[in-house]
């Protein structure tokens, strides 16, 4: 039985092409001999999985599903699947770096016992202004962080658990819970847990770089976000919640301008010139949160899904070629 440390959960919406890249970045590890590969596959794709590249990982399962109604649906049975102590999720946009497994698993062994630990996040398509904004909604918490740190949330889609606390704590409904993690997150702190971002080690994840695309996604995320967050409140907080979020965008701009913090990442992220559809981002997130306060999620789910799981048709064709490479490892 090989010394499986670490399980990595990935779903595949479409044919195997859509995941060549995320397997090329997991062959490379450098423990992938103690790396479990779970692929959630829809079922009328499964048979175009290329067993052969899955030969060189300690082990892999692939689980066949009739539909993916959320990312969160198949992670959550891949995780329950899983036969390491950790899992972590992975996605078709995202490509970890070579040591990501290794410094996930040294980090779990750690004698502060973290519950969760994050790598850092980079952008792998930063020539265009959208996808820095995107990228600064979503992930500017773990822009090039200068040291290993406590985090109060680790990147969503990205982040590693201890898999046996977490199904005895959240397991009946950890789909729910881990869309949107962030609302896991909160509730790991108010727990007590320890959420570790390590910078040892980071993921290069592809932005949506089409506008329109991007402006309905702000919306649509922050309407899954203020519905999950809400759902268990009266109505009195959520219509106060709701009223206050026209001060929203406000005070998330501030917070994320502090990991701006030097000239160099100013520069990278092309920031004077991406602060427009950043502030735009951030209203449309904030008008999304407020109608999921008062309304729910409705069917807003449908469109998340497409463009979480459909990153392809949601980048601008030039940078198409990153997400379907097929290395030669």
């Amino acid at each position: 039985m090989p010394d499986l440390k670490l399980t990595s959960v990935l779903n595949m919406s479409g044919d195997f092409s859509c995941i060549r890249r995320t397997i090329a970045a997991l062959q490379a590890q450098t423990a992938r001999e103690h790396l479990e590969l779970i692929i959630v596959a829809l079922r009328q794709f499964a048979g175009t999985i290329d067993t052969s590249r899955l030969a060189c990982f300690g082990a892999y399962q692939i689980v066949e599903v009739d539909a993916l109604p959320s990312g969160a649906s198949g992670w959550a049975e891949g995780f329950r699947r899983a036969r390491s102590p950790v899992v972590v999720i992975s996605e078709d946009h995202g490509f970890p770096s070579a040591n990501w497994a290794e410094t996930l698993i040294a980090a779990h062994a750690h004698p502060d016992d973290y519950f969760a630990v994050s790598p850092a996040l980079e952008n792998a398509n930063p020539q265009t202004r959208t996808s820095w904004a995107n990228y600064t909604l979503s992930f500017i918490n773990f822009f090039a962080p200068s040291a290993p740190q406590l985090v109060e949330f680790g990147p969503g889609h990205n982040t590693s658990y201890k898999r046996e606390p977490l199904l005895a704590d959240y397991g009946d409904r950890l789909d729910h819970w881990i869309n949107p993690e962030r609302v896991l997150h909160s509730d790991l702190i108010a727990r007590g847990k320890k959420i570790l971002l390590d910078s040892r080690t980071s993921v290069a994840h592809v932005n949506i770089s089409k506008p329109m695309a991007y402006l309905g996604m702000s919306y649509a995320g922050g309407r899954l976000f203020g519905a999950s967050r809400a759902e268990k409140w009266g109505f009195g907080r959520k219509l106060f919640y709701a009223a206050a979020s026209p001060l929203v965008p406000f005070v998330r701009l501030k917070r994320l301008m502090r990991y701006y913090d030097t000239p160099a990442k100013r520069k990278q992220g092309c920031l004077l010139r991406t602060l427009p559809l950043i502030y735009i981002g951030l209203i449309l997130h904030a008008t999304g949160e407020a109608v999921g306060y008062l309304a729910g999620a409705g069917e807003i789910m449908r469109l998340y899904v497409d463009y979480e799981l459909r990153r392809f048709e949601h980048v601008i064709p030039s940078e198409r070629a990153i997400l379907m490479e097929v290395a030669t490892a």
